[in-house]
């Protein structure tokens, strides 16, 4: 099972159980407001004890809050001379807020197109990262993040990262890190 945390206690992943649950229960209305089933519906149609159910729908629910970005808080929109035209700073502070997202963008800045397979983990861990982790980690979450945002174009078939339509967007700030990575907070590039 692939987990977004390294807490093995709390999966972010759906099980095969908590998916049919879930579908299941939606499928019949238990999620309807005015509800159309109740839990003892549900567990009827799957053939379970209702306490069954009803802890296998809360702990899908759980893995699926927290293997999306679904409770995040929407960029703050920032105004610039009054116009209508939105700047989302806070995305971009977001996406630049870990070590790995970041060298990936400096590492794409520098060269585009660029193979994934030129760039070797090893450029993005550190001397305390565990490499089989970070690769996980760059796969799951850092890449399709970036990606989301469009700074990045990833496709996995071909393991191609090329400069999204939003680059240039995050492009200064870039260029404002790699200016002035020597007065940047140590873990910086």
């Amino acid at each position: 099972m692939k987990m977004r945390t390294s807490d093995t206690e709390h999966p972010t992943e759906l099980t095969a159980k908590e998916r049919e649950t879930l579908r299941r229960a939606l499928e019949l209305g238990y999620f309807d407001d005015p509800r159309a089933a109740s839990l003892v519906d549900v567990a009827d149609d799957l053939d379970q004890p209702t306490v069954d159910v009803s802890r296998t729908i809360r702990k899908g629910i759980r893995a699926a809050l927290l293997g999306t970005d679904v409770l995040a808080a929407p960029p703050a929109t920032i105004m610039t001379d009054g116009s209508e035209t939105p700047r989302h700073l806070d995305r971009m502070f977001d996406v630049l807020g870990h070590p790995y997202r970041r060298r990936i963008l400096l590492l794409v800045s520098e060269h585009n197109p660029r193979d994934e397979d030129e760039f070797s983990v090893d450029e993005l861990a550190t001397e305390d990262d565990d490499l089989e982790m970070l690769t996980d980690e760059l796969y799951r979450i850092h890449l399709p993040k970036l990606a989301d945002a469009g700074y990045i174009e990833w496709n996995e078939d071909t393991e191609t990262i090329r400069r999204g339509p939003n680059f240039e967007d995050i492009a200064p700030l870039l260029r404002l890190m790699h200016d002035h990575r020597d007065e940047l907070p140590s873990g910086w590039p």
